[in-house]
């Protein structure tokens, strides 16, 4: 039995043969979008430091302005990692449509979603770290201060308190004094529902900071939505664009006019014949023709011309002699054809 490859997603269940081309074609793509999403993880990680170093020196009316353009283009490249292997998806489910059930999008989205939601865990993780300088995987260790031409040093802990739970993080209150939806993800507020304006390092409650989250992950997932639709839209119409193999031409039907059956043991005979001896002609060709006994063609007893003569005698007649040797012709060329 071939080996097996489990490939599960939300369009259902499939276990697709790992050692077949569709399979392995899901196992490279895959690794493909793990190097890829690596790559861009720790890039984050970097910007991450700089932005919550750049937010920490802007003044409280600039905080939130620092904070996304440092998201943005973070948001965009995650985008552009996760439509790349959309593409890859896409097109192996196109190449098997025949072999998979469902439609080849859907399944492909399906491929991708762990991808898609690992993009969300990090982006979350990556507000934290903007906003505080850490998060639950970035813990810092303490603080060192130096003057030129002095040592100093920092001890390293050998163990860390447990992290808090995840829903016991408040975000800065100052993300909501940039008032931008297509950049929050955060519709107009009625007047209550505003938070309070508070002094710098005021953090917002439990549901501004599950609003502020869940506007970040609106924007990405809208423009996620809108770059797989395009890449769905080019798959679609570059395929569509490739003409369908044209079919075979039907075979000719052989020309089967009165005698043809004469002609076809006729010229079978002579083929044999010059098979055997290629420069045979004359009265010698004629006497193999007599000695095989080889009927002679339709339209010349027809004419009258024949009349019960044998191939030698017809030779010594000149209008029948000029048709011996043009039978013979033709079968020569198809000897040498097919040599």
């Amino acid at each position: 039995m071939a080996k097996q490859a489990a490939v599960k997603g939300k369009a259902g269940a499939l276990t697709i043969p790992a050692d077949s081309g569709l399979g392995q074609g899901i196992v490279a793509a895959a690794r493909l979008l793990e190097q890829d999403f690596w790559a861009w993880q720790g890039e984050g990680i970097w910007a991450g430091h700089r932005a919550s170093a750049e937010i920490g020196n802007a003044p409280d009316g600039r905080k939130a302005a620092r904070f996304y353009g440092a998201i943005v283009p973070l948001r965009r490249a995650a985008v552009a990692v996760l439509a790349a292997a959309f593409r890859r998806y896409l097109k192996l489910a196109l190449a098997h449509a025949s072999l998979l059930p469902g439609e080849p999008a859907a399944l492909a989205q399906a491929w991708l979603q762990p991808a898609v939601d690992a993009a969300l865990a990090e982006l979350r993780q990556w507000t934290m770290l903007a906003c505080d300088g850490q998060n639950e995987c970035v813990r810092p260790i303490g603080t060192m201060t130096a003057q030129p031409g002095e040592t100093t040093s920092l001890s390293i802990p050998t163990s860390f308190p447990a992290p808090p739970p995840p829903d016991a993080w408040r975000a800065p209150a100052w993300l909501f004094s940039f008032a931008l939806p297509a950049v929050t993800g955060i519709g107009p507020l009625k007047t209550a529902h505003v938070p309070a304006a508070g002094p710098a390092d005021a953090r917002l409650g439990p549901a501004h900071t599950r609003l502020a989250l869940r506007g970040l992950r609106r924007i990405f997932l809208a423009e996620l939505a809108g770059a797989l639709e395009r890449v769905r839209d080019e798959e679609l119409a570059a395929r569509a664009a490739i003409p369908p193999p044209q079919a075979p031409p039907p075979p000719r039907r052989p020309n089967k006019r009165e005698g043809w059956e004469q002609k076809e043991k006729l010229m079978a005979l002579i083929s044999e014949i010059l098979n055997r001896d290629p420069g045979i002609e004359g009265e010698a060709f004629c006497a193999e023709l007599d000695k095989h006994h080889a009927p002679p063609l339709s339209a010349w007893q027809e004419s009258g011309e024949w009349d019960g003569l044998t191939f030698k005698a017809a030779w010594k007649r000149p209008s029948l002699r000029k048709k011996i040797r043009r039978v013979r012709q033709e079968a020569l060329r198809t000897v040498r054809a097919e040599i």
